[in-house]
């Protein structure tokens, strides 16, 4: 199956990525175009960060063609790329809140399971930028399964890096699995949220935990109107899987004013991205089978936190 999604995924790639750094001109020409008229920079900077990412995307597989093989360099090199892109087209940067943790003061004979917010298309690629980068961590990463179709990141998976997760009790194993291979000085990254935070979703959560009797966890998310209600599933395994690792609570203010969702067209410009961590050590963490009380009352934390530190607020 691996083989076969290749076949398709990765030529299909290279012929569309090399079609847009030969049209970037154009492009650019286009969006130029599309900035005086919207009187924005954000049709003309959308247009730099597509020729950016084409040739981010491009240089990785050939690494990969060449024969690299090491994990997280191809996945440093992605990131310090990225994030570059980022800071010089979108002016987006990232910031640590004054009381997160220092990278000198992050515990590493341990492996480390961080618990991320994700508000977003791109916040996670941030995120990890951080982990890796700033605080020197060689980072695993959970994602969905439809991700593999991107060749970059199917690459990343096959070596060792992501962990595409399958539906139900096959989900959680994977988690577990993956956690228990870590190592000190390697970082687990999850996103209790299981998707990013949109309006409908929200609203649907709240449903859903009505309709199974959930009244008081429907109460507190109805309260809590910048994230959505975490599921505690992949967390209880992450935890089951590494016994002995430390948590680290990742939330940050997302890239619209209100802390919130935006739509995924619409690129973000001249913002930061602050970001606040906090540790938990593993004698504090609950049991798995106990983790959910846990993990509601600090994503209500973490939701306290964006509503405090949003454009608005």
């Amino acid at each position: 199956m691996t083989a076969l999604r290749r076949m398709v995924t990765f030529p299909l790639t290279i012929l569309l990525m090399s079609l847009v750094l030969a049209a970037g001109p154009l492009l650019l020409i286009v969006g130029g175009l599309g900035s005086l008229a919207a009187r924005s920079t954000r049709p003309v900077r959308t247009a730099a960060l597509l020729i950016a990412y084409a040739s981010i995307e491009l240089r990785m597989l050939g690494r990969f063609l060449l024969g690299e093989r090491d994990c997280d360099e191809l996945m440093r090199d992605f990131l310090v790329k990225a994030y570059a892109a980022v800071r010089k087209i979108l002016d987006v940067e990232v910031v640590l809140d004054a009381g997160s943790l220092s990278p000198d003061a992050i515990p590493r004979a341990e492996p480390l399971i961080v618990l991320s917010r994700h508000c977003g298309p791109g916040d996670s690629v941030l995120v990890a930028w951080l982990l890796a980068i700033e605080y020197r961590l060689q980072v695993r990463i959970v994602l969905k399964a439809v991700l593999r179709c991107e060749p970059a990141l199917d690459l990343a998976g096959g070596l060792g890096g992501l962990c595409f997760l399958g539906r139900g009790d096959r989900a959680r194993r994977q988690v577990r699995d993956f956690a228990a291979s870590l190592g000190g000085g390697q970082a687990l990254l999850l996103f209790p949220e299981g998707a990013n935070f949109t309006w409908p979703r929200w609203r649907e959560a709240i449903r859903a935990l009505r309709s199974t009797g959930g009244i008081r966890a429907a109460n507190r998310a109805l309260r809590q109107s910048h994230t959505l209600p975490p599921r505690s599933g992949g967390a209880a395994a992450a935890v089951s899987g590494a016994p002995s690792a430390n948590v680290l609570v990742l939330t940050h203010n997302g890239f619209c004013a209100d802390g919130r969702a935006r739509p995924w067209w619409q690129m973000p410009i001249h913002r930061q991205l602050l970001i606040r961590t906090s540790l938990v050590p593993a004698a504090q963490i609950p049991p798995p089978d106990q983790l959910a009380p846990w993990l509601d009352q600090t994503w209500s934390q973490v939701d306290a936190w964006v509503a405090a530190h949003t454009d608005e607020a």
